[in-house]
Parts: C-alpha cells; structure tokens; sequence
C-alpha cells in the first residue's frame, strides 16, 4: 500500500492542484479587472501554456495546410523569363565579354511606349505608339511587353511610330531565333504566323534536332535587329518539313496581342550600329512624316 502511495503520488499531486485552482477562482470570483494573489499566478501560467501551444498548433496548421501548399514563386510568364535568362547567362563567359570589347555605354535601355491607335481593318498586323524619333525611337527597334517580344518599329514620326506585330505573316524579314534545348541552341528563322492555330511558325530546323514541346525560344544574338535573348514562345508542335531534310516548329508565343496597352521599344547600341552599317551610313529612322 506504501508502494501504491508513491506509485500515485503524481496523479495525486494533480488532482490536488486542480481542486485548489478551482478554490481559489471560486474565492477570487467578482467583477473586479484585476487579479492578485495565486489566481493570478495560475492564470498567467495558463495563459503562457495556452499561447505557447497555439503558437506551435498554428505553425504546424500552417506546414500541412492545403491552401498554404506549395506553390510556383512567380507566375508562369515571369518563370519563362527567368528561365530563359538563366540559360542565357548559363551560355554566357564573362572573359569572352571582355575579349569582344563589351562596353557599358553598349548596354541595352528600354523606352516606355502607349499603343494610341490600333486600325480595326489591320488588327492583326499594326498598332501605333506614342514615341517616335525626338525620343530615340528608330525603324527596326524591337518592341516588347512584360511578357515577351511582339515586333518591330517599322517606320517613325517625329511623335509616333508604326509597329509592325509578330502576327503579321503578310510581309517583313523573318527572325533569326534559337530553341533553347538541354544540349544547347538550335538555330531557326521565324516566317510568319497561323491565324487558325494562333502559332509562330519557325522553319529551317535541322532534321537532326530534337525540339520538344515545352522548350523555350528566343531571339538570335546572330540577328540583325533583335537583342538575343528577347523571350518569344515555347515549342508547341513539331512537322517534318516539305522535303524531309528539315523540321517546322509551331511555336506558341509568349505575349497576347489581344490586348495591347503600354509596351518596350529595346534600344540595342550594338544593333543600331549593324543597322546603319547595313543601310550604309544612312538614316535609319524610315518612314518619314505620315
């Protein structure tokens, strides 16, 4: 029965702590806003047990609840830039950058631009911004959205210029692009646009490539008017082409032209300098006064 005692004892010692908690509530009960004495004393030490296993219930709530489950850091657009600038750098050397005379006064700038008028009989094909040649705006510059490439300055005002979209298959030079695959680059040239399946068409991919859906594709640093690197789609189906030696790639793009508001007219030094050495000196802003 000794042993019993001891064995008890715990039990014993809180039950006992029990009764007196509820003692002393019952003689301190009141409508006073204050406590004093043991009472005080217990429901502190309630309160911190209380908080301290809330503290610990909401953490471990927080790690298995569903709406806090992983999800992506960024939206998909963004996650393709990022990607596409990583393999960017990834292909990149810094020495190279130094042996071909990389300058910081070369380094592309961005000129922010409002579409102002889109023609509804050439929805597809044109639109014009508010920026033109007194801020820098030149012929060929490539325009972009957050989301990625759309086209090019075709021709420029003083105030204004006309930019001519990706989606406009009738005319203009295609665009030196790569598919940015796990064993590197595969070059192609972007030549036109599928209204029905809303797709860039990029022809010229060797037989010997493995494009797969997914993949990302940018623009050439071998084009003549396009900054390398400017985001443009992902693969989205893949044919052989007309006489089997090559692949046609349908590309689906990265940006909507749906809807068009504020965009980027990139200004490359370095490709303005290819521009007018091509154009042998000469001016290269086009177009004229409409």
């Amino acid at each position: 029965m000794f042993i019993r005692f001891f064995i008890h004892r715990p039990l014993l010692i809180l039950l006992l702590s029990v009764i007196l908690l509820f003692l002393s509530v019952g003689m301190t009960r009141g409508d006073r806003g204050e406590l004093d004495g043991p009472e005080s004393w217990i429901k502190d030490g309630v309160f911190r047990l209380q908080g301290f296993l809330y503290q610990e219930t909401q953490a471990l709530i927080s790690l298995i609840s569903p709406e806090n489950s992983a999800k992506p850091a960024a939206e998909p657009q963004e996650f393709l830039n990022l990607k596409s600038r990583v393999f960017q750098l990834e292909q990149e050397n810094e020495e190279l950058k130094k042996l071909l005379g990389y300058k910081e006064k070369d380094r592309v700038t961005y000129i922010p631009a409002r579409v102002v008028y889109r023609s509804p009989d050439r929805w597809n094909n044109r639109v014009v911004i508010n920026r033109g040649s007194s801020d820098g705006v030149y012929a060929k510059m490539p325009i972009i959205t957050s989301q990625g490439l759309i086209g090019r300055v075709q021709s420029v005002t003083e105030d204004m210029a006309d930019i001519q979209l990706l989606t406009d298959s009738g005319s203009g030079p295609g665009i030196a692009a790569v598919i940015q695959g796990e064993n590197g680059e595969t070059l192609g040239i972007l030549e036109g646009y599928d209204p029905e399946k809303k797709r860039l068409i990029m022809k010229k991919i060797p037989a010997s490539a493995k494009p797969k859906k997914g993949q990302i594709v940018v623009t050439s640093r071998l084009s003549d008017i396009y900054t390398g690197g400017i985001l443009i789609g992902t693969v989205d189906q893949v044919k052989t082409g007309e006489f089997g030696v090559d692949q046609i790639v349908y590309v689906k793009p990265s940006a909507s032209f749906e809807r068009l508001d504020f965009v980027l007219v990139v200004r490359d030094p370095a490709k303005l300098q290819l521009i007018r050495h091509q154009a042998g000196g000469k001016d290269v802003k086009g177009g004229g006064k409409r």
